[in-house]
């Protein structure tokens, strides 16, 4: 009998045990933007009139096209806090009054080129061709933060979060590190006294020959950099792992805040030791890792026996 490959799997068949929302959403297509010759952003925008959406860090969309039978899953790259609908302060009584607004709540998602996979490839058609273009969503997956798992005292103990992704598998932990940057310091669902993050990626090259950027590189500097001008007892670091053939012509070039490191090179089991913190300090740590199934499971497999760690406090998702 013929081996199916998971990667051919349909997205709602490989997930079928995964905890889903019951409700379903509307949204329509109100933003593109292009990162590089294989990556598109997608924004969402959910439509009025529906219940509150709330989502946690790290989960992804069932999403329902019209015309198109095959259900796409993509993971919801902005945190949580997008997609709520906020009203807009209450008017100054000492100025001309204003019109109430409010913040439009949306879901971005990162669409990688996939000629073969029928929704991406309904994502990847002219701008023009889709803007405005309605969809529906239901809200799934059980790689998240805070960890399902976790009961509340558990996951208040938590003191050093270690997050591990191979190239799309940046996706889920940049929900997770957007939301913890927004959230804060010394505050539930926050950043924790220690983090680090470990991004792995190859840097493709354009048409023109130049270095492409690479996926949420500059948004991930940004966060960085802003956490390393704050006082707030964090200790925040992030490494990039440049592994294109061109990586000196890529990012080295690029200046970087003090906290962040650029290597030419892969994620070593070292980094991830030294991720981890001295072995008698991690009873408290918590690691997430996403990336191609290779590189998961040897990751997870050296975490998970690392001394001082457990089963439990590293999870993990599989990028096909």
């Amino acid at each position: 009998m013929a081996t199916v490959r998971e990667d051919n799997i349909p997205h709602v068949v490989r997930t079928a045990a995964d905890q889903r929302q019951k409700g379903m959403y509307s949204a329509t297509i109100g933003r593109i933007e292009q990162v590089n010759s294989t990556i598109r952003l997608l924004r969402l925008y959910i439509d009025n009139d529906q219940p509150a959406l709330r989502h946690l860090p790290g989960q992804y969309v069932d999403l329902h096209i019209p015309e198109i039978e095959r259900v796409g899953g993509f993971t919801i790259t902005s945190p949580p806090q997008t997609a709520m609908r906020l009203p807009a302060p209450t008017p100054s009584t000492t100025t001309p009054p204003t019109a109430a607004t409010f913040d439009d709540p949306y879901l971005e998602l990162a669409i990688q080129k996939s000629p073969a996979n029928p929704p991406a490839a309904y994502a990847w058609q002219n701008p023009g061709d889709i803007m405005n273009a309605p969809v529906r969503f239901r809200i799934g997956g059980n790689f998240t933060h805070p960890p399902m798992a976790f009961s509340m005292q558990e996951f208040q103990s938590i003191d050093n979060i270690v997050l591990i992704a191979g190239g799309v598998g940046i996706n889920p932990i940049m929900s997770m590190v957007s939301a913890m940057d927004l959230q804060g310091a010394k505050r539930m669902g926050g950043l924790p006294p220690r983090l680090r993050i470990l991004y792995s990626s190859k840097r493709g090259i354009n048409e023109s020959g130049k270095p492409e950027e690479v996926l949420f590189e500059e948004r991930l500097s940004a966060i960085t950099a802003k956490r390393a001008q704050k006082q707030d007892d964090v200790d925040f670091k992030y490494t990039f792992f440049d592994t294109s053939q061109n990586a000196s012509t890529g990012s080295e070039k690029k200046d970087v805040p003090g906290n962040m490191q650029v290597l030419q090179r892969r994620i070593a089991h070292d980094d991830l030791f030294e991720a981890l913190g001295p072995e008698n300090k991690r009873q408290n740590t918590l690691v997430y890792v996403c990336g191609l199934p290779a590189m998961t499971d040897e990751f997870v497999e050296l975490l998970r026996k690392a001394p001082g760690m457990e089963e439990k406090r590293v999870l993990s998702e599989k990028w096909w």
